[in-house]
């Protein structure tokens, strides 16, 4: 059996979404296959252990331990720090962050490092995906239509509001939409129909993220999401939902608090329809832009695409390189059951691993020990 580590929480507006995410991953993993370590990333920086985590319910009730990271000649592997250490064997881990530093690169790298396989795109196509000015900038080079845009900086906007206003009215016109380039979830996303409200929306999002987006706020138009994965070379793209929002925009609430009775089970609480129903040639479309898109930021494991729907055209909206739930309830609706939808993400990211591993160049030479010689000469 092969030992995986669930790692969430981490420094992040979207804290408390990873957690239900990896929650829900601790409750549906295979235990016949896999032994689950549930690490927890707090807002500190500190990874801690709930040691014997198997549901939600044990999350409130055991008390973790902090534990460190290594690899040695033995392999990767983490350890207690208490006085009675131990040490545990790591053979790959799921991610199941979202934001900050957990879904951005930075935890990526890391495990790099340590020689850890992960579930989530690599290093490079977190860091485009997790930027949607950077996704719109890499995908428009290929062909492929986003909203018109505007980027604007938060430290020009605490230092010349006004100007920065101007410049945005020069490109765009009322009403707009104000997004944090860096966050999910809806967080920090306002909408401005005067140039009171658009004054208000940056300053308030400049306190959120380091980089704004606006675009032209579309008053009627649809969205449809599909989840895409590459398993043994083959990208497969789950069945297209239509999100239904209740607000202006799809919010926080919408996606995380509308469940019946107040129940929540992460993003599988957003109302949708699912599969959307839309025609065949719709259906096509996204399905090939989904997969054109994947292979565009070069990405590996699982990610969600978002579209919208406007005047007969199909957008990019932005890529999810961890989705909330991680989409599990897209590929249910293809067929796929959530557990079996981990075991292929895990198996998956320990075959990319192998590969990546028989493509390093062990290339040795005598610059070193010619450089020190020259200090005696």
């Amino acid at each position: 059996m092969k030992h995986i580590i669930v790692l969430f929480g981490g420094n992040s507006a979207e804290h408390e979404v990873s957690v239900i995410t990896g929650l829900q991953v601790m409750e549906s993993i295979d235990r016949k296959r896999f032994i689950p370590y549930a690490i927890y990333l707090t807002k500190e920086g500190y990874f801690m252990f709930y040691e014997n985590l198997k549901d939600r319910k044990d999350y409130k009730n055991l008390k973790p331990k902090l534990i460190t990271f290594g690899h040695d000649t033995k392999g990767s592997f983490f350890t207690t720090t208490s006085l009675f250490k131990r040490r545990y064997p790591v053979d790959a881990s799921f991610l199941a962050f979202h934001g900050g530093n957990g879904e951005s690169g930075q935890i990526q790298g890391f495990l790099d490092i340590l020689q850890i396989p992960f579930t989530s795109p690599n290093t490079e196509s977190s860091i485009i995906a997790m930027n949607k000015i950077l996704t719109k900038e890499v995908v428009e080079s290929h062909g492929i239509k986003t909203i018109q845009w505007i980027q604007v900086f938060s430290l020009d906007i605490r230092e010349r509001l006004n100007a920065e206003i101007q410049r945005i009215l020069k490109t765009l016109v009322l009403p707009l939409i104000i997004k944090p380039v860096h966050l999910g979830s809806s967080i920090g996303i306002g909408i401005a129909r005067t140039e009171v409200e658009l004054k208000e929306a940056l300053l308030e999002a400049s306190f959120i993220d380091t980089e704004l987006l606006v675009e032209p706020y579309l008053e009627s138009f649809v969205e449809y999401n599909a989840a895409v994965r590459r398993i043994n070379n083959v990208i497969e793209v789950s069945k297209i939902e239509r999100p239904i929002s209740k607000d202006a925009i799809l919010s926080f609430a919408d996606k995380y608090q509308r469940g019946e009775g107040g129940k929540t089970d992460g993003m599988a609480t957003l109302d949708r329809e699912l599969p959307a129903m839309i025609t065949k040639r719709l259906e096509a479309q996204i399905i090939a832009l989904a997969q054109t898109i994947f292979r565009i930021i070069r990405a590996k494991g699982m990610l969600r695409i978002d579209f919208v729907l406007y005047k007969d055209n199909i957008y990019l909206t932005e890529v999810n390189p961890i989705p909330g739930s991680m989409s599990f309830y897209l590929w249910e609706a293809s067929g796929i059951s959530f557990k079996d939808q981990i075991t292929d993400l895990i198996s998956q990211s320990m075959r990319d691993a192998k590969e990546q591993e028989n493509l390093n160049l062990k290339y040795e030479s005598d610059i070193v020990d010619r450089f020190i010689s020259n200090k005696h000469r």
